[in-house]
């Protein structure tokens, strides 16, 4: 341990500066290590922060947390750049053209940052709504600051820019508190149609989720196709859970007519047979005609 003791000592004064720069870019690193592990620690909190008895709001969380971990990288980053000696003035300059060399380097995503901070503060859409566009259909599992993760049908994941989401056309059916369903049957010519109008009516009515607000089931006769008669059915029912709700009301609706001895007709053909002309070659018939006579004549002549 002396000799080591004693080796530093000789090696500190033989090469001050080279030990001093060791020194400081050491420091530098830690400051850099400690900052991140700050930064990341930080950003696990803000996740599974909560305000009193309630969690934050999950459309918020993911964005909150990556503001606060670039917050934290730049002033950890700048800390460690003034460690290493660089004067703050030079540091500001530099940052300013890094900044606008950036900014132009990445206009796209710049667009998708602020085309995030416009969804949070106008919430066109929050986590678990189901959403609908030119692009991509599914339901929102994350609102981040550059894309938005939408889980489709299938199960897979899609990562839409916030620029994307924000210019297309969407349409969000988690806000609506009921949502209307739509059946369209086809009953065959020999049905009683108000019969059968009041039995699916009251078939909708009875039915669990159907509600009668804002307004109560309808029917309607849309008119006359070459097999079936074509019937329009509506009626509203709570938006969480609308496409499983609508599939039972279906099956409910088919076995409700199945029952009323109503058939759905597939579609029909009517084929009339009719016999062929038989055509009749009169030049041909003239010509034979001539010749039986010539025949004839000959044989009399004789």
């Amino acid at each position: 341990m002396e000799e080591f003791s004693q080796m530093w000592t000789k090696t500190t004064e033989q090469f001050p500066l080279l030990i001093a720069g060791i020194m400081t870019v050491a420091a530098a690193l830690a400051i850099l290590v400690v900052g991140w592990l700050v930064a990341k620690w930080m950003r696990g909190r803000v996740n599974k922060l909560k305000l009193g008895k309630h969690e934050l709001d999950p459309t918020l969380r993911p964005v909150i947390a990556s503001v606060v971990f670039y917050i934290v990288m730049a002033m950890t980053l700048y800390a460690f750049l003034i460690k290493l000696g660089v004067p703050p003035a030079s540091l500001l300059a530099v940052f300013g053209a890094a900044g606008l060399a950036i900014g132009l380097a990445l206009k796209d995503t710049l667009s998708n940052i602020a085309a995030g901070v416009m969804m949070l503060i106008l919430r066109p859409l929050a986590v678990g709504d189901f959403v609908e566009t030119d692009g991509f259909a599914g339901t929102v599992t994350e609102l981040g600051l550059f894309a938005t993760t939408v889980k489709s049908f299938d199960g897979l994941f899609m990562y839409v820019p916030n620029s994307q989401v924000w210019t297309d056309k969407l349409v969000n059916y988690g806000r609506h508190q009921n949502r209307k369903a739509i059946i369209n049957i086809g009953v065959g010519y020999d049905t009683d149609l108000a019969k059968c109008r009041d039995l699916m009516l009251e078939a909708m009515s009875n039915f669990e989720g159907v509600t009668e607000e804002p307004t109560p089931p309808e029917a309607y006769v849309m008119g006359f196709g070459d097999s079936a008669i074509d019937m329009n059915f509506r009626c509203w029912m709570p938006g969480d859970n609308w496409f499983k709700r609508a599939s039972d009301l279906r099956i409910h609706m088919k076995e409700t007519l199945d029952k009323a001895d109503i058939e759905i007709p597939f579609p029909q053909r009517v084929i009339t047979m009719t016999e062929a002309p038989v055509k009749v070659d009169m030049k041909s018939q003239s010509e034979n005609s001539t010749s039986k006579k010539a025949s004839t004549a000959k044989k009399t002549s004789k």
